[in-house]
Parts: C-alpha cells; sequence; structure tokens
C-alpha cells in the first residue's frame, strides 16, 4: 500500500515474474478521480444528501451511508457506469495525456 492507503502498483521484480506464471498484466492509467466512480460521483451525492447533519461518532455517519446508498435509484448506478465507460475510453484514446470535456 502506498501512503495514502492506495494499493500500490507492483515492483519490478513483481512486475517480471507475473508473466512468468502466466499472468498477463494489462497497463492502466495512474490513479484519477476523473476514472473512479465514486469520487466523481457516488461521494458527490453522498455529501449533498447528508449536509447539515452531525454526526458525533463514526458508527453514526457509516450508519446513515448505508441507509441512504439503496435510495439511490438502481438508473443513476446505469448511468454513471456508461458514463464511466467514456471516461475510460477517453483516457485511454489519449494515451493518458491531460484532456477536458468530462
Amino acid at each position: 500500500m502506498s501512503s495514502d492507503q492506495r494499493l500500490a502498483p507492483p515492483g519490478p521484480c513483481l512486475s517480471r515474474s507475473l508473466p512468468e506464471l502466466g499472468i498477463r498484466v494489462l497497463p492502466h492509467p495512474a490513479y484519477s478521480p476523473d476514472l473512479a466512480p465514486c469520487d466523481f460521483w457516488l461521494f458527490l451525492i453522498l455529501e449533498d444528501r447528508l449536509a447539515g447533519r452531525k454526526f458525533d461518532r463514526i458508527q453514526d455517519l457509516a450508519k446513515a451511508v448505508n441507509s441512504d446508498l439503496p435510495t439511490i435509484p438502481e438508473e443513476d448506478y446505469q448511468g454513471v457506469f456508461r458514463k464511466w465507460q467514456i471516461r475510460l475510453k477517453r483516457c485511454t484514446e489519449s494515451h493518458g495525456e491531460y484532456f477536458e470535456g468530462l
């Protein structure tokens, strides 16, 4: 894990060993909030729905989030999945270079 709690990319030793074990390693872009549905969609929804509420314990916040998640319509999840696919395609087509218009 890296210092910000995300999984670190595999090191050179592991990257060389995986193909030898018959495991195909796919290249992928570095972490980007533009490609993480929780960052570009879900957290904003929850922030809006929980705005103005005060939670004294983390357990109370977790309970509020867990009771709110099922109220998000399935169509919203499907829509964000389609947008996520478009974002991934744009990132792939730009070869990781900066672009606007998401």
